[in-house]
């Protein structure tokens, strides 16, 4: 946003116009467009060589994206909110509750959403391998966790290294990477016949990465099809704001997949699907029409 536009904002809720429940759509428009490009980028940048799999998920993690760039607009208004007031519950001035009012904002839109756009590249890309890993689990069914060892190793992903079991193994529904923000862990994939890895050794490795890791990345990208797990704190509210929250904390939701929501390309034409999926991408129509052709012209992935 443009100093211009949070000026604008800090003022609306200063005045009473924007409050938890009546959010800015601005506000939440902008916080997805960042992750939208994020997940883009994580799917390679073109949703026109995608295949059914990875369009569908693509379509489903771009819906999650909206409903948490809403929790984080109400989260981060309800802060600003509670800022109005000082300890006594005395409306402060103007020229006080701005100098707080800036600061939470750079903190949810500055280091938080430059974290969160790169956990939306690293899912984007961890969707799409998945699809493949399934896709090729007959005559590739292992996988091994392969950790980048540096000096900013982890220590959620460095107990986790060479981690070594079948595709299909429960481990993966909660370790298979992103791990934690700035994850750089991966997974290779193997023939049948390697050493799997003990339940001693696995129990040890998780139980170390379990001290440190977060509840809301312990899941799998590309089976539970979202990029922000519900544990996430953006989804934290009070009872009575549940319902509210439950419908998109009052915000417009992306024209993706059918009327229900996102569902099995083969239920709706590709064109479609890519035109929807482009729509809430925000593509100019230039991109939308190349889009169009590269699918039909046969370059799209499995």
């Amino acid at each position: 946003m443009t100093a211009e536009e949070v000026l604008q904002l800090l003022e609306d809720i200063h005045g009473g116009k924007v409050n938890p429940h009546n959010l800015p759509e601005g506000l939440y428009e902008k916080t997805a467009d960042v992750l939208k490009t994020g997940l883009l980028e994580g799917f390679g940048g073109d949703i026109a060589i995608l295949g059914d799999r990875d369009l569908e998920l693509m379509e489903e993690l771009t819906e999650n994206i909206y409903h948490f760039s809403a929790a984080k607009t109400y989260q981060q208004v309800r802060d600003m909110t509670d800022a109005l007031f000082d300890d006594e519950g005395q409306l402060r001035r103007w020229a006080d509750f701005k100098e707080m009012a800036d600061k939470i904002f750079g903190q949810y839109n500055e280091n938080w959403l430059r974290a969160e756009r790169d956990t939306a590249i690293a899912s984007g890309q961890s969707g799409v391998r998945w699809n493949r890993i399934e896709a090729e689990k007959d005559t590739l069914p292992m996988l091994r966790m392969s950790v980048v060892e540096d000096q900013n190793t982890s220590e959620i992903c460095a107990p986790l290294d060479g981690i070594t079991l079948p595709v299909d193994d429960p481990f993966w529904s909660e370790y298979y990477p992103p791990n934690h923000y700035n994850c750089r862990s991966t997974v290779e994939q193997l023939e049948d016949g390697v050493a799997v890895s003990s339940k001693e050794v696995v129990a040890s490795a998780t139980k170390h990465a379990d001290e440190d890791m977060d509840d809301s990345f312990k899941m799998n990208v590309g089976k539970d099809r979202v990029v922000f797990s519900d544990e996430h704190p953006y989804f934290e509210v009070e009872p009575k704001d549940r319902g509210f929250a439950a419908d998109n904390f009052g915000l417009p939701w992306p024209d993706v997949g059918d009327d229900e929501g996102p569902g099995p390309v083969k239920n709706r034409s590709r064109e479609e699907v890519i035109v929807r999926t482009a729509e809430a991408l925000h593509w100019g129509n230039k991109q939308m029409e190349e889009a169009r052709r590269e699918w039909f012209g046969g370059r799209r992935r499995y």
